[in-house]
């Protein structure tokens, strides 16, 4: 698309789409109530000043119920719209509250009640932080020159960046509701003496837990990026491998080997 094409692009003011036509495709608002975004830089160069812009209208919690909802609209309705700013301080809020519930609160929590060691660990929570936003920040590129090379959709290298922030975060808030629920399953059935397997029950659920997130992944690069469904598939399947099997264990690895994590605990007393 031209430079006078993209400053003349109009979006839907109900749910912030791109119009392509006298209606939108989202919720069917006329054209008409469309108007044109501030003009934006949405090259990389852009990603500070976004960082530091990350209070919109758009609450937290307003968002997470969103996500919960209808978590591919909801996705691709924030990408989409450029009043939304917030994608930073979402990620921010859900990452690292997921990191402090499985490492240091539920821990706790399952040592208070049944008096046993307690297993909260907070470096764990600083390395796994670091681990997934220099992940993140690795792979974002990789992956966008990638899509962009299959899809048949041309979005901007910000655009992109957005949709990671907001796909990271919904595995993150995903991740948290699974893991208080197994906290309570596990609370309840070792309450009324239920013989079972922990391990054997939470590996499960953590299986589970990555299918719905390979799944919402792949149907949300498919909408955004205009994907064939196998390309999709097969995009999805391959940086989730390089992610999991090669990326993040290996920053783990040296991030421990490093004593990063500890270093930084200890400068805030944790």
């Amino acid at each position: 698309m031209t430079e006078a094409g993209m400053a003349s692009a109009r979006f839907c003011a109900n749910c912030g789409t791109a119009l392509q036509g006298k209606f939108c495709t989202s919720c069917g608002t006329q054209a008409a109530a469309a108007s044109a975004p501030a003009p934006s830089s949405e090259g990389w160069g852009s990603l500070s000043s976004e960082f530091f812009s990350s209070h919109g209208r758009n609450g937290i919690h307003s968002v997470a119920l969103s996500f919960l909802r209808h978590p591919v609209d909801t996705i691709i309705r924030l990408t989409d719209d450029p009043t939304y700013r917030s994608q930073w301080g979402f990620l921010t809020a859900t990452v690292g509250a997921q990191m402090t519930l499985i490492y240091v609160l539920l821990p706790r929590a399952f040592a208070a009640l049944f008096h046993v060691p307690n297993t909260a660990n907070s470096s764990a929570v600083i390395t796994n932080e670091i681990v997934q936003y220099v992940g993140m920040a690795i792979l974002t590129p990789i992956q966008y020159y990638v899509c962009r090379w299959l899809g048949t959709r041309k979005r901007s290298p910000m655009s992109y960046v957005k949709l990671c922030v907001l796909s990271v975060s919904y595995g993150a808030l995903l991740s948290s509701l699974v893991a208080i629920f197994f906290f309570l399953l596990a609370v309840g059935l070792l309450k009324n003496g239920t013989a079972v397997d922990l391990g054997t029950l939470w590996q499960g659920l953590a299986v589970l837990t990555l299918i719905a997130i390979l799944v919402f992944v792949t149907e949300s690069h498919r909408r955004f990026w205009g994907m064939a469904w196998p390309i999709a598939i097969g995009v999805t399947i391959s940086i989730a491998a390089l992610s999991w099997l090669v990326v993040y264990p290996g920053l783990g690895a040296l991030i421990e080997r490093g004593g990063i994590a500890g270093a930084v605990s200890g400068l805030f007393g944790s």
